[in-house]
């Protein structure tokens, strides 16, 4: 890792173990090795940190995202991945650290539309996979950038943030369950349709004479 990575690395540690408020500039340095006068001439201060962070965490979005489509597996497998992915994640950011909503808060301050930026995230890479899923002939979706939204407002409740207390704690079975509802309803519209064209073609088949 560069200066700049040990330094965000060392940042998010000391905010995970100690929390934000009680974390200082030159705990920082010291854990990254560096003086504390090189890190403020990456970082001018604590917020800057905060917000290095935050994208540093929507960097690994993308590249996970990224991996996920760049692979060989169909749409339908490659939907599942990506929630689970995210599901996952999210699941430790909220519950991996006693400091997360005092982190969740620093963020939202600093980043005011952090959560809004990460649900167009995933928006958009839902959108791509059922694309793709159309392309591959493993779904037929008329709209995507529709069912995608859709499909998002369905599968909310199980990403509740740092800051939030759902009534209750959803488990990752659940949440393959509704996905797999979604997959179901996308594959028999592809199902419907090969159906309605065979129905088409005998329609139009001449009756042979014998």
């Amino acid at each position: 890792m560069n200066k700049t990575e040990r330094i965000i690395a060392a940042a998010r540690k000391r905010f995970d173990h100690y929390g934000v408020s009680k974390t200082t500039m030159q705990e920082i340095a010291t854990d990254a090795g560096v003086a504390v006068g090189t890190v403020y001439l990456y970082f001018a201060n604590k917020d800057a940190l905060i917000v290095a962070c935050a994208e540093d965490f929507v960097e690994h979005h993308r590249q996970v995202a990224g991996a996920i489509l760049a692979d060989e597996s169909p749409a339908d497998a490659k939907l599942k991945s990506y929630v689970l992915a995210r599901f996952r994640l999210a699941a430790q950011m909220r519950t991996s650290s006693r400091h997360a909503a005092e982190i969740a808060r620093a963020v939202l301050r600093v980043k005011p539309d952090r959560i809004q930026e990460e649900g167009l995230m995933m928006w958009q890479y839902v959108a791509e996979i059922l694309r793709l899923g159309n392309e591959q002939h493993v779904f037929r979706v008329a709209n995507p950038e529709h069912d995608a939204k859709v499909f998002l407002y369905s599968i909310a409740c199980f990403f509740p943030n740092a800051l939030t207390n759902p009534p209750i704690e959803l488990e990752e079975a659940d949440l393959v369950m509704v996905v797999d509802w979604f997959i179901s309803v996308w594959r028999s519209a592809d199902a419907r349709h090969e159906a309605g064209k065979a129905k088409a073609r005998v329609r139009g088949k001449p009756i042979s004479s014998r």
